[in-house]
């Protein structure tokens, strides 16, 4: 893989195919999330194994490397431009440099020259399935070294088991049928969400979805028709509420659209413009048009709220609400759509 040279910045090469990679890499929602024993497991046999007093999982994104998993180093990330790891992601072949001081691109190096005074290092590629470089599993000495032939292929056996633990993770991490993101995911990017916003004192408004009756329309229609209305009802979310909505498929019925930057009745005109579509389209089987109605519950961000989770009890309650006023009322859409104020306080109760 050429790379090209940065024009502003010649410290550091950048692959021919950067932009698909930093796609691929932020497509992972991998960077700054808490450390995981299934990646710091790895990066403790690469040190134990290849006698190596530091080990990384280093991530190169748009301006600085950020390391998932780190042995023997305190540092979670540095700039770039002194990455080893940016050199690295340039080629298709494990990089070695067995003595940094006699090397040009790195003798001046400032993490050479000072922490963590690096002499050898070698760097195996964490490669996608599609063939993007997304940073590396190195391993790193004050000494100058050299990797023997099994030494190589232990390290690229271990990255291996990163880049198939990533995909994997990513695989987890959305919905397959629907492509929006899980319940896991979603609760921990609105955790993110809730403590930006609450720093900056924005409106944050939760609106959960359930559609109605959906046990019964899978067990009288199956299950192939069910996949089509939770494909259906995925797109119609992301059609009205756009890109920056953080959007989820929280449970079996049961979508969640986070809303930053709208307070509770613009957030409810939307919910109602989605209920109506839904409603007004229905669900087509074999050329006849069924009903299908959804329930929203809305909850939005007020002083008391002491995480994510107590916004989404609300909207949870509030959602139970409407569906219950919903099967009381079938026909009414408006009814079924509806946004009671939630009994429920802030922070008590189930999740």
């Amino acid at each position: 893989m050429p790379a090209l040279p940065l024009a502003e910045s010649p410290a550091y090469p950048v692959p021919e195919d950067e932009v698909e990679r930093q796609q691929a890499l932020d497509d992972l929602h991998i960077l700054d999330v808490d450390p995981d024993d299934n990646f710091d497991r790895l990066t403790r046999l690469a040190s134990r194994m290849l006698g190596m007093p530091i080990a990384l999982i280093s991530l190169v994104d748009h301006d600085r490397q950020w390391f998932l998993s780190r042995v023997g180093l305190d540092a979670t990330q540095t700039s770039r431009d002194v990455a080893f790891c940016a050199h690295a992601i340039c080629s298709d072949e494990l990089m070695v440099v067995e003595d940094a001081l006699l090397d040009d691109r790195f003798k001046d190096n400032p993490l050479v020259s000072g922490d963590p005074h690096i002499r050898f290092y070698a760097g195996a590629l964490l490669q996608t399935s599609e063939g993007h470089n997304l940073g590396t599993l190195c391993v790193i000495s004050p000494e100058p070294r050299r990797l023997s032939g099994s030494e190589h292929q232990l390290l690229a056996d271990l990255a291996g088991l990163v880049i198939q633990h990533l995909e994997a993770r990513r695989n987890s991490y959305l919905c397959p049928l629907t492509a929006l993101q899980n319940r896991r995911p979603f609760f921990e990017a609105g955790l993110r969400e809730f403590l930006r916003v609450s720093q900056k004192a924005e409106p944050l408004t939760l609106l959960l979805f359930g559609i109605d009756d959906f046990p019964a329309m899978n067990e009288r229609f199956g299950n192939r028709q069910g996949e089509r209305v939770l494909r259906e009802v995925a797109e119609t979310l992301r059609s009205v509420l756009g890109e920056s909505a953080l959007l989820g498929r929280l449970a079996a019925d049961e979508f969640g659209a986070l809303l930053t930057g709208l307070e509770r009745q613009e957030a409810m005109g939307l919910a109602e413009r989605i209920s109506s579509g839904i409603a007004l389209n229905g669900s087509v089987v074999d050329g006849v048009r069924h009903p299908l109605t959804l329930s929203c519950g809305v909850a939005s961000l007020n002083p008391d709220d002491r995480g994510f989770t107590d916004l989404y009890r609300r909207a949870d309650s509030a959602l139970n609400q409407a569906r219950l006023s919903g099967r009381a009322q079938m026909d009414e859409i408006k009814r079924r759509s509806s946004f009671p104020e939630p009994t429920h306080k802030p922070g008590t109760g189930p999740l």
